[in-house]
């Protein structure tokens, strides 16, 4: 779907919403998980809801999705994720509350939801020629705050994206550098310890693959790949040796400032994202909207979105620290 004109058609009103949402969840047809029984029917006071017709079960077309419990109707969702999907640079909770007619909070729990909506193939792993480094979203340079230390409302990223060999459309590459960007991987880091970063590269990068740093000594003891730490002395250093990556960091901090005016460290992993799965499927932006109303993850409501609700737009600028990813946490701590 290219045009919105094409999206409406498709998706008219409440009751188109129900039977795509009703589809996307009985690709094969109707099938009780009670009883097995292929036959249904729909309850007129609650068309959400397809009862078994042989023990009564009833099923919610919500149910483990998204919209799970939203009282919004579902064809302002599908539009929010059409629009989400639609504009490369994403949009923010105002631009959705105002076309969709919906209060602030509701179309900032919207996006947050579709964000969390998002994610990766963790089977796909980055390979062959990558570059990798950190740099820090919010937060101002300080007097004496130098490198990596970690000042005042500052979260760290990391960042590894593959370098492929521009071809004779993409001309010179990026600054000039005969390579373009291609699949990456991001995410928020506690500190740059050697142990965390070995854990986010392992996680996303196949072995002997060609990963190219600079001289930080917590990128070392990366024995099963091809590492080659660069020493970057001066600034410029670092954007000559390492341009796309860079590159990708100026694009991310102009992104969430641009469209989102600051995000919380609380929230910048579902913002991080969001920007990945957008980026590695810059090429197929059709695609996202059906991604997302397809219910493929789970909404694990219970913890999401009450704490989703309970911190609310008003927090957004507020230095709490985020969450750690999954392969930073332990076993013991889940």
């Amino acid at each position: 779907m290219s045009t919105i004109l094409e999206f409406h058609r498709r998706y008219p009103d409440e009751t188109s919403c129900i039977e795509a949402l009703a589809g996307f969840k009985w690709p094969d047809g109707f099938r009780c998980r009670k009883c097995g029984c292929a036959r249904d029917y729909q309850l007129a006071a609650r068309p959400k809801i397809y009862a078994c017709a042989a023990c009564g079960e009833q099923h919610s077309v919500t149910d483990g999705t998204i919209f799970e419990k939203t009282k919004s109707d579902l064809q302002k969702w599908f539009f929010a994720a059409f629009l989400m999907a639609r504009d490369k640079r994403g949009v923010s909770a105002m631009f959705l509350s105002h076309e969709l007619q919906v209060g602030y909070k509701t179309a900032w729990l919207m996006a947050q939801k579709l964000r969390h909506g998002l994610s990766s193939n963790p089977d796909f792993q980055l390979e062959r020629f990558i570059e990798i480094d950190e740099s820090f979203i919010g937060g101002r340079r300080q007097k004496g705050n130098r490198g990596r230390a970690l000042g005042p409302n500052k979260t760290m990223i990391v960042l590894a994206v593959e370098n492929r060999v521009a071809n004779e459309h993409q001309g010179k590459g990026i600054k000039g550098s005969g390579f373009v960007a291609g699949s990456a991987r991001a995410t928020v880091m506690p500190a740059a310890t050697k142990e965390n970063l070995g854990r986010f590269i392992r996680a996303n990068v196949k072995p002997n693959t060609t990963i190219i740093s600079d001289g930080f000594r917590g990128y070392q003891g990366l024995d099963e790949f091809r590492h080659i730490p660069v020493v970057q002395g001066a600034g410029e250093n670092a954007e000559r040796n390492q341009p796309i990556v860079h590159v990708l960091f100026s694009n991310i901090k102009g992104w969430i400032n641009g469209t989102h005016h600051g995000v919380s460290a609380k929230h910048l992993p579902r913002y991080l994202r969001e920007w990945e799965y957008r980026f590695n499927r810059r090429h197929n932006r059709s695609a996202m909207a059906d991604y997302l109303l397809g219910g493929r993850r789970r909404a694990r409501r219970s913890r999401m979105v009450r704490s989703l609700m309970a911190s609310g737009p008003k927090g957004q600028r507020s230095a709490n620290y985020p969450a750690l990813p999954a392969f930073l946490r332990s076993n013991k701590n889940g």
